[in-house]
């Protein structure tokens, strides 16, 4: 498997600028899965899934807004995972939480992409080697363990109803699971805990980022997240948790998921 990149941050930097261009002036519309979708989530997904396409044609693709895998062929190993939109809701009420993002799996195991928010400028971005980044700076967050008042996580939006918290400190909710977890794996966090909401295309990239800053990502149960089981579109089975292994670890005994979530 060979992937050029800065070819690949060059797609998803012209992704970013074509969100731009449809920011402020999109409506939105319900999917049959009750999820929102605009029209820049499509044509987002058009443009990557053309510009991928040229970029390794025998790659297959899973996107959020194309309905069928494309499975890989001519002997070829590797997929495109894409998220158009990740933060849909927040880019349509004008919220700059939202970032499209594309992550190469070669099986079950991501080995490059990028995802970018164009608003704020931040290209989180992890080669086929070396470390992960956002723009030219290498990702280099304190995992340690603090249990303090000022500490905070983030959580999804129903954490108060979904989960059991007992936590000293706050829990804050952007939105995009994407995005967050690009936010943890540059040390604006502790830690991660997510309910069972999220798909592939929300984990491929992050879980990247999150294993070359020596982050964990993990299920209640306290098994390894394995995205190759995500892969025929499925939610997650479990709450998920990320962070510092002792992050997590602490969050797994005091922020527990109630019965039946």
């Amino acid at each position: 498997m060979s992937i050029d990149i800065e070819a690949l941050k060059a797609i998803v930097l012209e992704a970013g600028d074509l969100a731009r261009r449809h920011y402020g002036r999109t409506s939105v519309r319900l999917k049959a899965d009750q999820t929102f979708v605009t029209e820049a989530d499509e044509a987002i997904e058009a443009f990557l899934k053309a510009a991928l396409a040229g970029l390794a044609p025998d790659f297959g693709y899973i996107g959020e807004e194309t309905d069928e895998n494309r499975e890989p062929r001519n002997g070829a190993t590797c997929s495109w995972i894409v998220d158009a939109l990740d933060g849909t809701r927040a880019f349509a009420a004008g919220m700059p939480l939202w970032t499209p993002a594309v992550c190469l799996m070669d099986g079950a195991r991501p080995v490059a992409g990028a995802a970018i928010n164009p608003v704020t400028g931040e290209l989180f971005w992890a080669g086929p080697q070396g470390g992960a980044f956002c723009n030219d700076e290498p990702l280099a967050p304190d995992l340690s363990l603090e249990l303090a008042p000022n500490s905070f996580l983030f959580g999804p939006t129903n954490h108060h109803k979904s989960f059991s918290i007992d936590f000293p400190g706050r829990v804050y909710c952007l939105g995009a699971p994407i995005y967050q977890l690009c936010l943890l794996a540059k040390g604006a966090v502790r830690g991660l805990f997510f309910d069972r909401s999220i798909n592939l295309w929300d984990l491929a990239l992050p879980s990247l980022l999150l294993e070359r800053v020596g982050a964990v990502m993990v299920y209640a149960s306290g098994r390894p997240v394995d995205l190759g089981a995500l892969m025929d579109r499925s939610k997650i089975p479990e709450a998920l948790y990320a962070g510092g292994p002792e992050t997590v670890a602490m969050m797994r005994e005091k922020i527990v998921p109630r019965a039946g979530r």
